[in-house]
């Protein structure tokens, strides 16, 4: 055997050794559960969504990907999670009708998730409706008027959206336990030739918000239950808000406005205040936020980056607190859903490394304050791209994929949802949730 082989061989044991995460034999490495356990209940994870996952098995055409999202069930009951988060979308062109879309979630939703202990939580975002949110003519930013349904200041995308959302939301009944209503609406990506930064009108987001809450809650509206106790039991949470704030507001224009000054406005606005005056209490179960690191400071060290995530936490309470306090100060005590949290190991300096310190971090200091009910890992999965300066590799997991615009989402993954390996933060997770990692090393040995 010549020396290239030899080390050949010895790089592939060392790689697959630092894969493992537990062994059947606990003598043959050591064990380690290092600080006090998180609360399961708070674990959550972004995952790869079912919509993308169907048809994508040859021995299943036209249907889910049964192996790929059972794999992914398994994989996330291993890790200690115990919330997943799935976004609901619809693509009006070449995708099929939307009970068909919807359709795809149900093998994940009914079987999958309460096969391994998963409590779902559904994201009523901006993908409901197959039209940017920023379009003048066509989205949420629209021209309104007064709906027989729905009633005042509503134009055909908050119809189409709000007929969508609660189509699905009786579709699932108790099998959802909580929705996420909207998506960092007051800060918009770059894409379809907007610049990025837009915020909607907290006005419009919150006469969304109210008028599904109030439909939901209250049974009132088109798409009733005839036995609407189930409705009491499911959270609603507020639309995660960005941190670095709106560079301008549509459809005013306005320019600058922090994410603390969103919030007041949302429940200092007109649907959020005749809510409030017709039920005395606000439309809202939960508020949801993403403090994303490389947003609030580039590349500081983990616990630096932590504490600032803390104190930013403690602002906006404190801005909720002042601006309730004359009208409900026990409003502002709403429970904070993380819904959304991560660290990209392919950004700058960052590494698998530094991702599972920071995940570790965070759910330590979250779990030390009393008003964060949950926080949701962003991601379960890499995405596209996988290299070059823009590479996503979020995911506590790599499964294989190509890009191929063919493929839903524009990569074709593994058809059997095996991932090529486990970051260190699938390991660290298990560690913060009270579970055993153990760790095997190799034996030293002479020459």
């Amino acid at each position: 055997m010549t020396v290239q082989p030899i080390f050949a061989a010895v790089a592939a044991a060392l790689l697959f050794l630092a894969t493992l995460s537990f062994v059947a034999s606990p003598s043959a490495g050591a064990q380690t559960t290092a600080g006090p356990a998180v609360s399961r209940d708070m674990i959550g994870i972004v995952v790869r969504d079912p919509w993308y996952e169907f048809g994508t098995h040859p021995a299943y055409p036209n249907r889910p990907n049964y192996i790929a999202q059972e794999r992914m069930g398994q994989i996330l009951a291993e890790a200690g999670v115990r919330r997943v988060r799935v976004e609901f979308l619809v693509r009006d062109r070449g995708a099929g009708s939307f009970a068909e879309q919807i359709a795809r979630y149900d093998y994940f939703i009914n079987e999958v998730a309460p096969r391994h202990g998963l409590s779902v939580m559904g994201l009523l975002g901006f993908g409901l409706v197959d039209i940017d949110p920023r379009d003048r003519a066509y989205g949420l930013i629209a021209r309104t008027d007064t709906d027989p349904v729905y009633g005042g200041g509503v134009n055909p995308y908050m119809r189409l959206w709000l007929d969508r959302a609660l189509q699905i939301m009786n579709r699932y009944q108790g099998r959802v336990a909580a929705y996420e209503i909207l998506n960092e609406q007051n800060r918009l990506p770059a894409e379809q030739g907007f610049a990025g930064g837009e915020g909607i009108d907290p006005v419009l987001t919150g006469r969304l918000h109210t008028k599904l809450y109030r439909c939901f809650k209250r049974n009132e509206c088109d798409h009733r239950s005839e036995d609407p106790t189930w409705r009491a039991g499911i959270t609603l949470v507020i639309g995660g808000l960005h941190p670095r704030g709106s560079d301008m507001l549509l459809p005013s224009g306005r320019r600058l406005m922090t994410d603390r000054d969103y919030l007041v406005e949302l429940y200092t606005s007109e649907p959020f205040n005749s809510y409030f005056g017709a039920y005395g209490a606000y439309p809202a179960d939960a508020l949801g936020y993403h403090p994303y690191p490389a947003e609030i400071r580039l590349a500081a060290p983990v616990e630096e980056e932590v504490g600032r995530i803390d104190q930013r936490l403690e602002l906006l309470r404190l801005r909720l607190r002042q601006a309730l306090q004359a009208t409900s100060p026990a409003a502002a005590e709403v429970p904070l859903w993380i819904t959304e949290i991560g660290y990209n190991a392919a950004y700058l300096q960052q590494n698998s490394a530094g991702q599972a310190a920071f995940l570790r971090a965070v759910y330590r200091q979250m779990a030390a304050r009393s008003d964060v009910a949950v926080v949701f890992w962003f991601k379960y999965e890499d995405f596209p791209p996988l290299s070059g300066p823009n590479a996503q590799h979020w995911g506590i997991v790599r499964i294989p994929f190509v890009e191929d615009p063919r493929c839903p989402g524009g990569a074709c993954y593994d058809p059997a949802g095996e991932p090529a390996f486990r970051r260190e933060a699938y390991f660290t997770l298990r560690e913060v949730a009270g579970l055993p990692v153990e760790r095997r090393f190799l034996p030293l040995v002479g020459r």
